[in-house]
């Protein structure tokens, strides 16, 4: 039978997520710890959350044990084009103005960035709505050259189930449209495997939101939608002045419905297109030294 989580075992267990991945858990989140580690306690050998904490805090396992802590605490909701309105932006105000940028050699690539991208579906949907876009034109063959989509999370098996691109039917009727799933899957038994023509736009990594970013390029579009919900008000601050740095000179921000830069920054503009909100960055902030692959 799992032990029951004490308070002191929750105060100790609370900081030590915040400390390694940033998520904040309130005081009424016990039962989540309770829930998402108790497998864990068994997989631990530990007969306490409190023996869990000290494993987790004690060499040489601990990095392990800590990586499987953070991997099981972390919400991976998510579902195909959430909300929707961002790749309406996409599609009819942002990909307009690149592609003619790209008509007219002033850029030489689209660089989209995806940060908590969880099992797949939000950087996936992106690759769909490019190649949606390009398609009309005859060009989805071309836009593997020019759109390039980086997946990250702190999650490693979500990652992995992100990489691997397959579904089942569940997954798959959470805002997936018939056409595109005609379209860019193939089926698996009950499985849905997606195209390798929306595959091959997407390349995963590992990167924990609340470190310093390990990025050798800027982005000229940015989701960090649903993240900032579960940080503190000063890893708000902080996160969005690390994303200020690698997003390029006019980049576009996107959160999700519930979050804001408002009262974190002053690095963005506010932008309302069809009403749906999003940011653009302004000129010069957070601007960092580096050799950008946008062709800018």
């Amino acid at each position: 039978m799992t032990p029951r989580l004490t308070d002191l075992e929750f105060k100790l267990l609370r900081d030590l997520i915040y400390e390694e991945s940033g998520i904040f858990l309130a005081e009424n989140k016990a039962y989540l710890i309770e829930n998402r580690l108790a497998s864990l306690l068994e997989k631990s050998c530990s007969s306490t959350y409190g023996e869990f904490y000290l494993k987790v805090k004690t060499p040489p396992k601990s990095n392990q044990l800590c990586m499987l802590m953070v991997d099981a605490i972390t919400t991976n909701e998510t579902s195909w084009f959430r909300d929707q309105y961002p790749y309406n932006v996409l599609r009819e105000k942002i990909l307009p103005q690149y592609d003619s940028e790209i008509a007219k050699g002033q850029r030489r690539r689209i660089e989209i960035w995806s940060a908590a991208c969880s099992t797949g579906q939000e950087p996936y949907s992106t690759a769909i709505t490019v190649l949606d876009f390009y398609g009309v034109a005859r060009k989805d063959t071309a836009c593997h050259n020019w759109v390039h989509i980086l997946a990250t999370d702190i999650s490693p098996s979500s990652l992995a189930r992100a990489g691997e691109g397959r579904y089942d039917s569940l997954a798959i009727n959470r805002g997936l449209q018939q056409k595109h799933l005609d379209r860019y899957f193939k089926q698996d038994a009950s499985f849905w495997k997606i195209d390798d023509r929306v595959k091959k736009m997407v390349s995963f990594k590992h990167t924990n939101l609340k470190l310093p970013f390990a990025m050798a390029q800027t982005f000229d579009i940015i989701f960090l939608r649903n993240v900032m919900i579960y940080f503190s008000e000063t890893l708000k601050r902080e996160l969005l002045g690390q994303v200020a740095k690698f997003l390029a000179p006019n980049g576009y921000l996107f959160l999700g419905t519930g979050e804001t830069t408002s009262g974190y920054t002053q690095s963005f503009d506010m932008v309302e297109f069809q009403k749906a909100i999003y940011y653009r960055k302004k000129p010069g902030a957070g601007e960092i030294a580096m050799q950008t692959t946008g062709g800018r």
